[in-house]
């Protein structure tokens, strides 16, 4: 767990750390969290009652401690209660909004995909179909009430002085946008706004057992970003835009990238340069006879043909996958010998398929990283998937919603602009 503190004034905090501390470690005592937390039992159990009364904890059966022959003090065991908070995460993408409900205890509720019948959705059309998604989470649960708000998760890069506005490259016609505040209108919820590849970041540390961890969680969907945490922080930078590792370069001499640059990782190894380097080698005409769209909408679902592809033999998509896995690679070993994590987690629609492809070309890589013989570097594929930045927005809204004073819906909408804290272990 995350150290708590003795200190009067911040017992916000605290309720965070005692909370996170029971929500994962279900069946865990008020002793056993003073304990792992350092906080007096006095206080651990006056949060306990606090939480308690708000009906996000529940008691559970009594144990002695040791054993039940032990003859040790009773201790009983603590849960967090099903239903009692719930956030909805959003992740947008070119061609589609995924939407998901988070209850407090890390189950996912329900989860939908709204797709654009448009290549290039406009911000109002994103928006209308973020908002009915959001909508029809809300209203289909059982407990709508306790939907605390809206966790929205997008491409950077982003402005969080004043109103959160996003420029996202990835995302035509997205330039200024004030998405906090669309979204906090439409939807009548308070909205969180985070980068997406930070998103999937603290999603990885919600979820994880772990303590003092340090990670890249590499994210690959239209384009390519990255989250970094060091000992469960989230390094966020000067202006929260930390993180922007597709915009590395790669290949000095490469094609230009949407940012203005040269070269960058994103111009040589995101999906929809793959899938053009494809075409221009074999043709238009045999591409599509492969079985490629080749159109802006259909980038995902060709990358992923393409590794259809290679595996049935076909050269030319074996040998461009190779080229992008290398690329990414590269500069996943410079942001490693850079920042010193044990971990890199590969994630994102964009690897779907191709993911073991990536893995196996980082975990080459890594056998130059500076500290390789100091100590090893995990990599592994993010266990869920395309929806990894979705569910970290959502728990960052719950993270945020319940250290504070913030208790429900029933509060005028606001903008919640946060550095989040990272979950207890």
């Amino acid at each position: 767990m995350r150290r708590g503190t003795n200190l009067p004034w911040v017992g916000d905090y605290n309720q965070a750390v005692v909370l996170d501390g029971i929500r994962r470690h279900p069946g865990t005592s008020r002793t056993d969290l003073a304990v792992a937390s350092g906080l007096t039992v006095q206080t651990v159990s006056n949060i306990v009652r606090r939480l308690l009364d708000r009906g996000l904890v529940q008691e559970g059966e009594t144990r002695a401690r040791g054993g039940p022959r032990s003859g040790g003090k009773p201790r009983t065991a603590l849960s967090v209660r099903p239903g009692a908070a719930l956030a909805v995460g959003l992740q947008f993408e070119r061609e589609h909004v995924d939407a998901v409900l988070l209850d407090l205890d890390g189950t996912v509720l329900d989860a939908v995909r709204r797709r654009s019948p448009d290549p290039s959705p406009s911000v109002r059309t994103a928006v209308e179909h973020a908002t009915g998604a959001v909508r029809g989470l809300v209203d289909g649960c059982a407990h709508p009430d306790a939907v605390l708000g809206v966790g929205v998760a997008v491409p950077g890069p982003l402005d969080f002085a004043g109103p959160v506005r996003t420029s996202a490259i990835n995302l035509p016609g997205w330039h200024g946008v004030a998405i906090a505040d669309l979204l906090t209108t439409s939807t009548g919820l308070p909205v969180l706004v985070e980068n997406d590849a930070t998103a999937a970041a603290v999603g990885d540390l919600w979820r994880s057992p772990r303590v003092g961890r340090s990670f890249l969680h590499l994210h690959v969907g239209a384009g390519i970003g990255g989250g970094v945490v060091l000992r469960d922080e989230v390094v966020r930078g000067e202006s929260g835009n930390a993180g922007e590792v597709g915009h590395v370069v790669a290949d000095p001499t490469g094609p230009r990238c949407s940012c203005g640059a040269t070269g960058c990782l994103e111009a040589v190894a995101a999906p929809a340069a793959v899938v053009a380097r494809y075409a221009d080698r074999v043709g238009a005409e045999a591409a599509r006879a492969a079985g490629l769209r080749l159109s802006p909408r259909t980038v995902l679902d060709d990358h992923d043909r393409l590794s259809l592809l290679a595996g049935a033999g076909d050269a030319v998509a074996a040998a461009e996958l190779d080229a992008a896995a290398r690329a990414i690679a590269r500069v996943v070993v410079g942001v490693v010998n850079v920042v010193d994590v044990s971990e890199v987690v590969l994630g994102g629609s964009g690897l779907r398929l191709a993911g073991e492809r990536v893995r196996a070309a980082v975990r080459a890589g890594l056998g130059v990283a500076m500290t390789r013989e100091v100590h090893p570097v995990e990599v592994r594929l993010e266990e869920v998937g395309e929806r990894a930045a979705a569910l970290g927005a959502a728990g960052a809204v719950l993270h945020e919603a319940l250290s504070s004073t913030w208790v429900g819906v029933h509060v005028p909408p606001r903008e919640i602009v946060i550095s989040p804290v990272a979950p207890v272990h």
